[in-house]
C-alpha cells in the first residue's frame, strides 16, 4: 500500500558541478528512505563562484507555488566538498522565514570554522537555520565516524524519534528529561560523542581555533602562489578550499583535461603530496584541500614545489 504526500518540493544548489558535492545535502535516495520519494527537488542556479543565487532561489519558490507545489525545505552549504563554496546564508534565511520554509544547511566540511573570527563573518546567517550538519572528522581534525546533526527547536526532533513500550517502563524518566534515544532513530549506541568530548575537555578550544585560523591562511597563500607559477584558479577561497588548472593559452578543452588529468596521476605517483580533482562543468579541476592538522606552510610550498615539476615535465613532453 503506498502512501501520497501532499505535493511539496525542496530546494537547493545543483549537483551538476561536481558528482558528489552538493548532491549529498539531499539526494533522491535521502529523501526515498525518508518517505520523500514523490517530493519534488529543485536545483537553484549558482553564480560565478559556486553560490546559490539567491534571485534564482525566490523565483524557484514562486514558481513552485504557481503550479500548486508547496515549497517547504531549503537546502543551502557552508562550504561545499568540491570547491569550498558557502551559499549566502543569511539571505537564504531571510527567505525561508518569509516563505515559511524549513532552512538546513550542510556545514558538514565548514561549520567549525565558526570557531574562526574570519569564519564567523563568512558564515554569517548559519545561526538563523532550522538545522544543520556538522562533521568532527572535518573541521576538528578528529577520529573520523562522529557527525552532529543540530536541531533548533528540540521538541521537533523528540516527537520525530521519540518511542516507548511497556518493556521500557522501568526506563521513564522525569518531566522534561529527554534521552539521546529519544533525538535520533537509533535506541542503542554507543558513546560517539566521548572523542569529541575528550579532546576538548583536555585541550580546549584554543588550539582548533589556531589550526582552523592556519588552515584559512594557507588556502589563500596557496591561491596567490598557485597563479605565480602560471596556474588558473578558480574563485578566491572562502574557507580552505581551492580549484585551479593549468590552462595554456590556446589549448583546447580535450587538451587541457588531459594535462591536468596527467598533473593529478603525475603528483600521486610521486607520492610527496596529494591533490583531488573534481569537474566543474566540463572543466577537469584539481583542488587543494587544506583541512590536515600536520599540514602547515611548508605543506604548501612542497606542493607547489610538486605542481611546478609537474608542469615543466608536461613542457618537456610536448616540444
Amino acid at each position: 500500500m503506498s502512501r501520497r504526500y501532499p505535493p511539496v518540493s525542496l530546494i537547493g544548489a545543483p549537483t551538476d558541478i561536481g558528482a558528489g558535492d552538493r548532491g549529498a545535502l539531499m539526494g533522491p535516495d535521502a529523501l526515498r528512505i525518508a518517505g520523500l520519494g514523490e517530493a519534488k527537488l529543485r536545483y537553484v542556479p549558482m553564480d560565478d563562484a559556486f553560490r546559490m543565487r539567491t534571485d534564482a532561489l525566490a523565483g524557484a519558490i514562486a514558481a513552485d507555488r504557481a503550479s500548486g507545489l508547496k515549497p517547504w525545505l531549503i537546502i543551502a552549504a557552508a562550504g561545499t566538498t568540491d570547491t569550498g563554496a558557502v551559499d549566502p546564508l543569511d539571505q537564504i534565511a531571510t527567505i525561508a522565514e518569509r516563505e515559511g520554509c524549513w532552512f538546513h544547511v550542510d556545514a558538514a566540511y565548514g561549520g567549525f570554522f565558526l570557531l574562526t573570527e574570519e569564519g564567523r563573518k563568512i558564515l554569517r546567517g548559519i545561526e538563523r537555520s532550522d538545522s544543520a550538519i556538522l562533521d568532527p572528522h572535518k573541521g576538528l581534525f578528529l577520529p573520523w565516524g562522529s557527525g552532529m546533526v543540530l536541531v533548533r527547536d528540540m521538541k521537533l526532533l523528540a516527537n520525530a524519534h521519540s518511542y516507548t513500550g511497556h518493556y521500557m517502563q522501568d526506563a521513564a524518566r522525569e518531566p522534561g528529561e529527554i534521552s539521546p534515544a529519544d533525538v535520533s532513530a537509533e535506541l542503542s549506541k554507543p558513546f560517539r560523542a566521548l572523542r569529541m568530548w575528550l579532546p576538548l575537555i583536555v585541550l580546549g578550544v584554543k588550539p582548533f581555533r589556531a589550526a582552523l585560523e592556519e588552515k584559512l591562511l594557507l588556502a589563500r597563500y596557496f591561491y596567490e602562489e598557485a597563479q605565480k607559477i602560471g596556474f588558473e584558479v578558480g574563485p578566491s577561497p572562502d574557507l580552505s578550499i581551492v580549484t585551479f588548472r593549468w590552462a595554456p593559452p590556446g589549448a583546447s578543452l580535450d587538451q587541457t583535461n588531459a594535462w591536468n588529468q596527467a598533473i593529478v596521476d603525475g603528483a600521486r605517483k610521486d607520492g610527496r603530496v596529494f591533490f583531488s580533482s573534481t569537474m566543474l562543468g566540463d572543466r577537469f579541476t584539481i583542488r587543494m584541500a587544506a583541512l590536515g592538522f600536520r599540514t602547515h606552510r611548508r605543506t604548501m610550498d612542497l606542493a607547489l614545489r610538486v605542481l611546478r615539476e609537474q608542469t615543466e615535465a608536461l613542457t618537456d613532453s610536448t616540444r
